[in-house]
Parts: C-alpha cells; structure tokens; sequence
C-alpha cells in the first residue's frame, strides 16, 4: 500500500499564528485615515461630512476622531460628533461628552449632548446629567430630565425632586416622568408630585405626576389621584385611574 506524505511548508505553518491585517481592515483604516484629515478642512460641509463617514466606522481610532471633532468651530460640527459618539457610547465617549456638557457655549450643543448621554452608564454620566438640570437653558435642563429617565438611577432622585418646579413645563413634565421610572425609591418625591397633580397649570404635567404616583406606589397618593380620576381631562383621568390600580394591585 502507497502512502503520500503531505508536506507542510515552513511558511504555511507560520502564517496562522501572525497577526495578520484583513483587506477590510486595511480599507477600514483607510478611510477612518481619509475622514480624520478632512476634519481639518476649512470648508464646513466637508467637516460635517467627515464626522458623517466617522459615524459609520465603529473602530477605536474613528472614536478618536470623533473626539476630535468636538473641538470645533462649527456647532453644527460638534453637535453631529456629539450624537455619533452616543452611538458608541464607551467610558472615553462619555466622558467627552460630558465635558461637552459642562463646557460647550452653544445650547444646542449641550441639548444633543444631554440626549446622547442617556446611552451611557456609569457615575460620570449621572453626574453630568445632574449638573445639566441647572443648565440656564430650559431646553437643555429638558434634555436632562429626559435621559434621567431612560433609566432607573436612586441618585438622580433628589435632584429631579428639586426642579418639579421649573418654569418650563416640559422639564416639570420629564422630571414627573423620570421620577417615575424610579419607583419606589423615589418615595421621597411623593408630596411634590401630588402637588403637581393637583394644582398644576399645564395638563401634560398633570399626567406625567399622575402616572409618575403610580408607578412609585404610595398609598399616601391614592386620595389625589381619586380626584383627578373624575378630572374632565380624559387622558388625565385614565392616567390617574391606571396608577390607582397599580397602588391597590401591585403586580405580586
């Protein structure tokens, strides 16, 4: 019986076990490459594009450029690299954008920065969101309330507690709503929710502090929510009515 014996070349042996560079990657660095050196341009749509073909590349050096980018002299530059780096969301991307918050001139910018900080995780994050609730702008104090609520976080509780009175209704309303998501441990906020629900101005308010009561579950809340039950607003009524059946049926 013929045996073949295969031989294995000395080359063949080595190449699985070198770090090799795939033609995608090379293609991938070449163009994170192409729009970094863009991002130096004067034009500012060829910037914008830039941070554009950034946002597609989910690799540690387009994060960079992107980081990059939030120095800019354009708003509208720093904004778009504020919500790709929200996409990607890391403790390096967050902490930009955080900076961003505290310290970007611009409203609009620190409002894309309060939104896309919502993805994020972590103690940088919930601080930074904090801060943002005393922001001079309401729509950026907003934008804060708003991305406190896309999670439950006890810290948080105190200081949406302390602007249920805003001037602005929207903030009121999202800081009624992330309150909410809170549950039981935003106890401590009962009162002044209920005082929303019952004295309020702005009907959407209303429904967020009533919705809000029932998802923390206090029985102290049961005698307002009765009333606003039978409210002529019949979103605030189901909204009251709903919170009721949480409070006396808790799901087991």
């Amino acid at each position: 019986m013929l045996f073949t014996r295969v031989v294995v070349s000395s080359t063949s042996a080595i190449l699985p076990i070198q770090k090799q560079t795939s033609p995608q990657s090379s293609e991938l660095d070449s163009d994170v490459s192409h729009w970094s050196s863009q991002l130096k341009s004067g034009d500012l749509e060829e910037r914008r594009e830039a941070v554009h073909g950034l946002s597609h590349i989910r690799t540690t050096a387009a994060t960079s450029a992107l980081i990059f980018a939030l120095d800019d002299s354009s708003p509208i530059v720093r904004a778009s690299a504020v919500g790709a780096l929200g996409d990607r969301v890391d403790a390096g991307s967050a902490a930009a954008i955080a900076l961003r918050l505290s310290s970007d001139k611009d409203p609009f910018v620190r409002k894309t920065a309060a939104y896309a900080l919502g993805k994020a995780t972590g103690a940088e994050r919930t601080s930074a969101l904090i801060a943002a609730l005393k922001d001079k702008e309401p729509e950026v104090r907003a934008a804060a309330a708003v991305s406190l609520g896309d999670k439950p976080d006890a810290a948080a509780v105190e200081p949406l507690a302390s602007v249920l009175s805003d001037k602005s209704d929207f903030v009121r309303a999202q800081a009624a709503r992330a309150l909410g998501v809170n549950g039981r441990a935003a106890a401590r906020a009962v009162a002044s929710l209920v005082k929303l629900l019952t004295s309020d101005p702005d009907g959407e308010v209303k429904r967020q502090a009533a919705a809000a009561l029932g998802s923390i579950g206090d029985r102290s809340a049961l005698s307002a929510l009765e009333r606003a039950a039978r409210d002529s607003d019949p979103y605030l009524a189901q909204a009251a009515r709903a919170s009721i059946r949480l409070i006396e049926e808790p799901v087991k």
